[in-house]
């Protein structure tokens, strides 16, 4: 660790974002930070696969409960690298596309970019509940941003929403932040573990805090904001929201239950609330995915639903005996957002691929489109197939786990619904094949796709169905914390 300062992770897009502003070389810019991120986030991972004790760092010198704490471990190395392989992408991707029409649009879209990297990796690093508090709200403002960013009513109508309804969000979270500062008097995690051991008073803030986070990461009831917000803005921005967006709130629940509360009764009762609302976003997502028409609506339910199997685990770690059994289902949960979040941004952008030569996002619109680009319809295909959970993939792998889990624990309930997500997932992704190869290509697909923005998708696509090749290699620091 010596000789790399955490906070390079955060300074670095940071600085990225205020020269983005130079617009003479915006690309070379945009470029260029974004590998830089990518190799510090890199070199992240390779320490936390060490394992061992998470490290800490104090922002001045302050330690807590008054300094700002960054803390690294095998959990945040993962998320680390979900963050950086998938904005990378969507930079390399962006360059070509907002050369082609969307000039107006790459003007403000790097700044907002890159700010959203510093407040993801602030987030993951973040050790105390009101810094985690500010990196969210940096991340539900930049998120607006980049919903309302094509300036028409649609996008716009959906950015307000989304506006108001993560201010709702924050309010709970805050009075929730407040009732734990006020009974234990600190909001270092690391500290509140040590002081809410043998107490029943923490109980009441898990309700404000819960909704809080159930809003943010569109867990059902609470994911009506999500379709219209997801589907409404350019392809970048949809792949960066679909992808990284929803996943710190599910992350910091399940920080909170595996390092902050104690066991505890009530807490038993709320774990089976979670993983009910999990179930239910699992099987009303997909049910709602396929029913749609158009591409962009069909792949922001399916984000509803694959969140669901984020929280459809709750109950089973929480009342998991065996080490060995909570381990399983901690590298299910990063193993399932890693090949989401990939697999989720390549649809994405194959889709803003599709809406680049046909100007319409109808599913009507696909006949003949894996016959003029088949680089575009093979990373449909692969991040299809780790949505589905097809075998070999990442998706494959993390259900796996999390249903050895569900099976090992007795969970039969969690088990029948891993399966039946797997099917419905395979009912609203086939129809986009299915379209692709149904007939000859229409004249409109002549138009050539600029080859950074199929390379982008496809390597997205391709790599979230190859992890699960590798996925022993990727976990080891997940295990070696344990």
């Amino acid at each position: 660790m010596v000789g790399f300062d955490l906070a390079y992770l955060i300074v670095v897009p940071l600085t990225g974002s205020m020269l983005s502003l130079l617009g003479l070389f915006r690309s070379y810019i945009a470029l260029g930070f974004s590998v830089l991120s990518l190799f510090s986030s890199l070199y992240a991972f390779h320490l936390t696969l060490k394992g061992g004790e998470p490290v800490y760092q104090w922002i001045g010198g302050w330690v807590a409960p008054l300094g700002i704490g960054l803390r690294l471990d095998g959990l945040t190395g993962f998320f680390l690298l979900m963050t950086a392989l998938v904005s990378f992408s969507v930079s390399v991707y962006a360059i070509s596309f907002f050369k082609g029409g969307y000039e107006r649009e790459g003007r403000f879209f790097w700044f907002f970019f890159f700010f959203l990297w510093a407040g993801l990796n602030a987030f993951f690093l973040s050790e105390d509940l009101f810094n985690l508090y500010v990196a969210l709200e940096v991340l539900s403002l930049t998120a607006v941003v980049l919903v309302a960013l094509p300036g028409y009513r649609k996008a716009i109508k959906a950015a307000v929403n989304y506006l108001i309804l993560s201010l709702l969000a924050s309010m709970f979270y805050l009075f929730g932040v407040a009732m734990l500062y006020a009974s234990y008097g600190t909001l270092s995690m690391n500290l509140l573990s040590e002081r809410l051991t043998g107490t029943e008073e923490f109980i009441y803030t898990l309700f404000p805090l819960s909704i809080a986070l159930a809003i943010k990461a569109a867990l059902f009831p609470f994911h009506f904001w999500l379709p219209p917000a997801h589907s409404s803005t350019v392809a970048p921005a949809s792949a960066l929201l679909s992808g990284l967006v929803v996943k710190p709130p599910a992350y910091l629940i399940l920080r909170l239950w595996l390092e902050v509360f104690p066991e505890n009764k009530s807490l038993e009762y709320l774990s089976w609330v979670l993983g009910t609302l999990g179930a239910l976003a699992v099987v009303l997502g997909s049910y709602y995915a396929i029913r749609q028409k158009t591409i962009k609506m069909l792949l922001a339910y399916s984000t509803v639903a694959q969140m669901g199997y984020l929280f459809l685990m709750v109950p089973i770690y929480y009342q998991a005996q065996v080490l060995h059994v909570k381990t399983m289902v901690l590298e299910g949960f990063a193993l399932q957002a890693l090949s989401h979040a990939l697999a989720k941004a390549s649809m994405f952008l194959s889709s803003g691929n599709a809406i680049y030569v046909a100007r319409r996002d109808e599913l009507s619109y696909m006949p003949g489109f894996a016959h003029s680009h088949p680089f575009t319809f093979f990373a449909l295909f692969f991040s299809g197939a780790t949505l589905i959970g097809l075998p070999l993939s990442g998706g494959f792998v993390a259900k796996f786990l999390l249903l050895k889990a569900s099976i090992q624990t007795g969970f039969v309930f969690q088990g029948v619904i891993f399966l039946i997500g797997s099917l419905l997932a395979a009912m609203y992704v086939y129809p986009i094949w299915k379209e692709s190869f149904s007939s000859h290509p229409k004249k409109l697909y002549d138009q050539p796709i600029p080859r950074l923005m199929e390379l982008s998708a496809f390597i997205l696509g391709f790599v979230a169905f190859s992890i699960g090749l590798v996925s022993g290699f990727l976990l080891q620091g997940i295990a070696g914390k344990d």
